[in-house]
């Protein structure tokens, strides 16, 4: 697997790993970031962004709730397993 697809795959593997912890990926068609949401979830804020090329996650630590924090450890240490495992 090339350099491209390797990305390519850590992104499909990330958003398949999100939607198993029930968020919704949403693009906002402005390029390299996408955003994770509960359906339902009424605060915007609670949310994590991924950074498609980077792959790096961020919160707004101070407007998340405690499982937004939870689940964003989860997610940073799953990413950064898969790129161990793809090389990237």
């Amino acid at each position: 697997m090339n350099k491209t697809e390797s990305r390519k795959a850590l992104n499909k593997l990330v958003f398949e790993m999100v939607t198993g912890l029930g968020y919704e990926v949403v693009d906002d068609g402005e390029g390299g970031r996408v955003t994770f949401i509960r359906p339902g979830n009424e605060n915007l804020y609670d949310s994590i962004d991924y950074h498609k090329s980077r792959f790096d996650i961020c919160i707004l630590n101070f407007d998340v709730s405690d499982k937004t924090k939870e689940d964003s450890k989860t997610i940073e240490w799953f990413i950064n397993t898969q790129r161990k495992a793809l090389d990237i």
